[in-house]
């Protein structure tokens, strides 16, 4: 693989974006960190990364122009973006009934608008170079579907579509297009339902966490958020030119049930 590359990752500020970032980087790569979070948090980021390979926003992405504002400035500072990792992304649980409106909004803006815009707005970068990979972060839930998931699980359902509508779009492009669907991964909105689950029925934190992978996920152990990392660094290789269009579970057995 040619490492003179420049990635850009959403939602990189934290999770599995950040992972995905932080090996790219640790590969060679130029990195591209967006997100919408405290300024401490990307003044910390910056000690971490060497400002010659790195550029922060800090920004929300439902803004169209916020996101012509990123790939124009990157642009501008690496000269081309590679890699495009549509990682931003929000949950929220509740039965249909009584789902906010406002928050199914909000939800498919973050999780499903925002890979669109900056899949229609990079593109035209990547076909000039003549080179590009896509990977969007979907779930599991963009596979099978999970009750009180109503928004997340839509957005991800969407995600895939948008997944092989645009491999489509570029297969002759020596573009691709790939979405990664993970299982429980221990970030923070998965930890979230643990504590919910915790609290319900008074668990430890520990039994908390085997009775929600229980449910789902056969292995009984949580996906690494480095193993997904390394699954979107061979999605860039050359030895995977003609994976497009692909769904690929990472989920120790969930989607195999």
């Amino acid at each position: 693989m040619d490492f003179n590359r420049t990635i850009l990752v959403t939602g990189s500020t934290s999770g599995i974006g950040l992972s995905v970032t932080q090996k790219f980087y640790d590969q060679g790569f130029n990195v591209v960190i967006v997100g919408k979070v405290k300024n401490n948090i990307i003044k910390k980021l910056k000690n971490e990364f060497d400002s010659d390979r790195a550029i922060f926003f800090n920004l929300d992405l439902t803004n169209v122009n916020n996101v012509k504002k990123v790939i124009s400035s990157s642009v501008k500072k690496f000269k081309k973006i590679d890699v495009l990792v549509n990682c931003a992304g929000m949950q929220f649980v509740s039965p249909i009934e009584k789902y906010p409106e406002d928050v199914w909004r909000k939800l498919l803006d973050i999780n499903l608008n925002t890979a669109f815009y900056m899949t229609k707005y990079i593109l035209p970068v990547m076909r000039k170079n003549k080179w590009g990979r896509i990977i969007n972060i979907a779930s599991t839930h963009g596979l099978i579907a999970s009750i009180n998931k109503s928004a997340y699980t839509a957005s991800k359902h969407g995600l895939v579509g948008l997944t092989k509508v645009t491999a489509l779009e570029t297969a002759k492009d020596n573009i691709t297009c790939n979405s990664v669907c993970p299982g429980f991964v221990l970030t923070d909105l998965i930890q979230d339902q643990i504590d919910v689950l915790a609290k319900k029925f008074k668990l430890s934190n520990e039994k908390a966490q085997i009775k929600l992978l229980q449910d789902k996920q056969p292995s009984l152990k949580f996906v690494k958020k480095d193993d997904i990392a390394d699954l979107i660094l061979f999605l860039c290789s050359d030895s995977a030119e003609q994976i497009t269009g692909a769904n690929i579970p990472i989920d120790g057995g969930w989607t195999s049930q």
